[in-house]
């Protein structure tokens, strides 16, 4: 057959992106290859050492079907520390958001407050160190519940976006309190925001997910109220990733007024681009942002640029 030297020399490169056009036009070419245990062996190894993370993860989520049990054990895991890989590099840009916290001199402490320290040292014949009042700069402490349209119009594709996306909101909030619930008709809450959760846990929970069903928002923001009235912090944040069409439950907006603040991601997830106005008018209510991303694959940034 032709088209299995092609696969062979797509593999020999280190070229995902061409075997998984192979994997498309030829489903049983690829099927045949990843039975003999040393070509598997040798495209384990291979997508362990690309530098093209993001072709290789798309490639092992897409051959899923055509493995062993034991394969499908072994490529999943590679397939999470590849998104573990991208969600980190992606995480790390940006400058992370910050509270200012006054305090009492500290060595390594860059910023002093003048006005606080000059009240405290006029007057003294002997300032010392405690009335020196210096600003300590450190990460915020929010609350935060992330919630994921997994409707019938997100194609299989998009949850491997979604499950990156994840990944970037996971390491960005690492040690602050969040929760992830994905929804269509129902709702399933992912990661409770008081559950301690490790990353490759949660990413291997998304992969899981099976797009179905219809769209219930205001059951997701209800879903969301209930996990941020678990915490007691200083903000407590909404996503919401959607296209914004309702097609059960009724109008969203009265319950998007109760977020303190209420982001929406509007994306694209079939024909129609979604419902604008019920986007826009979620984040007007609630003081947040309205994002829209013309392409699936911007969702991991813009949940980056709503956590800066």
């Amino acid at each position: 057959m032709k088209s299995l030297p092609l696969a062979r020399e797509g593999l020999s490169k280190g070229d995902f992106q061409f075997m998984r056009t192979i994997a498309k036009e030829n489903p049983i070419t690829l099927a045949e290859l990843l039975q003999d245990p040393s070509i598997f062996k040798e495209i384990i190894k291979a997508t362990e050492a690309t530098n093209m993370k993001w072709s290789a993860a798309q490639f092992l989520h897409g051959v899923q079907k055509d493995l062993t049990e034991e394969q499908k054990r072994i490529a999943r895991g590679v397939l999470i520390r590849l998104l573990m890989q991208l969600a980190s590099r992606i995480s790390a840009r940006g400058i992370r958001s910050t509270e200012r916290v006054l305090t009492t001199f500290q060595p390594g402490l860059e910023e002093m407050e003048i006005e606080e320290t000059l009240d405290n040292v006029i007057g003294k014949k002997c300032p010392d160190y405690d009335d020196i009042i210096m600003v300590d700069k450190r990460p915020k402490r929010r609350g935060v519940v992330l919630m994921l349209d997994v409707s019938n119009s997100m194609q299989r594709e998009k949850i491997l976006i979604a499950t990156l996306a994840i990944g970037v909101l996971a390491y960005r909030l690492r040690g602050e309190h969040y929760a992830v619930i994905t929804f269509n008709n129902e709702v399933e809450i992912i990661k409770p925001i008081e559950k301690e959760m490790p990353i490759e846990a949660l990413l291997d929970r998304m992969l899981e997910i099976q797009p179905n069903g219809i769209t219930n928002i205001k059951l997701a923001l209800e879903n969301g109220l209930e996990q941020l009235s678990k915490q007691v912090v200083h903000e407590k944040i909404g996503i919401i990733a959607t296209d914004g069409w309702a097609t059960t439950g009724g109008d969203p907006i009265e319950t998007a007024k109760n977020y303190a603040r209420l982001h929406v991601i509007q994306v694209p997830m079939g024909i129609g681009g979604g419902d604008d106005n019920t986007c826009i008018a979620m984040a007007n209510v609630s003081k947040g942002k309205r994002i829209y991303v013309k392409h699936f694959m911007e969702l991991p940034r813009a949940v980056l640029e709503i956590l800066r």
